[in-house]
């Protein structure tokens, strides 16, 4: 069983101290904040949606992490908090991005918002389980790994807000547009399968960012397909239209890497 290093016990702990400042207004948002207003299945998903999230990361630990990760429970415990902190560091930026499960979600019951945060959220953690994924050295290479491919994420869905004919966030938490809050989410899951999985695979620092770009670019071309869809399009999708299209990019996503393979 391989030994944890001295340093990682110490970002283990950090990592949870930013994990609980994170994600504490979320959950104390998600039982204050106005419950005459916000359905309580609202609140549900809201509460459990970071938990499976975390879940999910959890059997990527436990089924393709490290082999000294996968043999060490100090080391779950470390990746987990670490985990938990960069999907609350990314949750936090989401308000930044135009969606706000407090303000849309809680305080006007915006199911267009609901559905957006969630496939935020989604996103965001395929994105940080895929830097789990595959040999490495350590916690330095899954903060380099999981960063880079959130980074490139949170990139993608703000050039979407800023290139769309109309803000996204604006159709969705203004005309409560449903049909864009579902392709949003679509978006951006799809871009966190592509981006998750580029980041995968074993440590190689001398090819990592070249591999990462070869395995990634298609997640840049759907996010340039949303926003060309969006501009030639002269009314609102249907609910079916909306479905489909943001399923497509989920599926186109999912079909890029079992083609590509998992990292570089």
């Amino acid at each position: 069983m391989a030994e944890v290093a001295d340093w990682e016990p110490f970002a283990g702990l950090i990592s949870a101290v930013v994990a609980m400042i994170a994600w504490a207004p979320w959950y104390g948002d998600v039982f204050r904040v106005n419950r005459l207003a916000a359905p309580r299945t609202y609140r549900v998903f809201l509460g459990l949606t970071p938990v499976a999230c975390l879940l999910l990361l959890l059997l990527c630990l436990e089924k393709s992490a490290a082999k000294a990760v996968r043999e060490n429970g100090s080391y779950i415990l470390i990746y987990m908090a670490l985990g938990a902190a960069m999907l609350g560091a990314a949750s936090r930026l989401f308000s930044f991005l135009g969606i706000s499960a407090r303000d849309d979600v809680l305080e006007r019951s915006n199911s267009a918002g609901l559905i957006a945060v969630i496939g935020a959220l989604l996103g965001a953690i395929l994105c940080v389980a895929g830097g789990n994924i595959g040999e490495g050295s350590g916690v330095g290479v899954v903060i380099v790994s999981a960063g880079t491919a959130l980074c490139a994420w949170l990139v993608l869905w703000y050039l979407a807000e800023l290139l769309s004919r109309r803000a996204v966030s604006e159709r969705i938490t203004i005309d409560r547009d449903m049909g864009d809050g579902v392709t949003l989410a679509g978006l951006l899951i799809g871009n966190g399968v592509i981006l998750g999985a580029a980041a995968a695979g074993d440590w190689m620092p001398d090819r990592f960012l070249r591999d990462f770009a070869v395995s990634a670019w298609p997640a840049l071309v759907m996010t340039t397909l949303a926003v060309f869809i969006e501009h030639i399009s002269k009314s609102r999708f249907s609910a079916v239209r909306s479905v489909l299209t943001g399923l497509g990019y989920s599926v186109a996503a999912i079909a890029w890497v079992v083609y590509r393979g998992i990292g570089g």
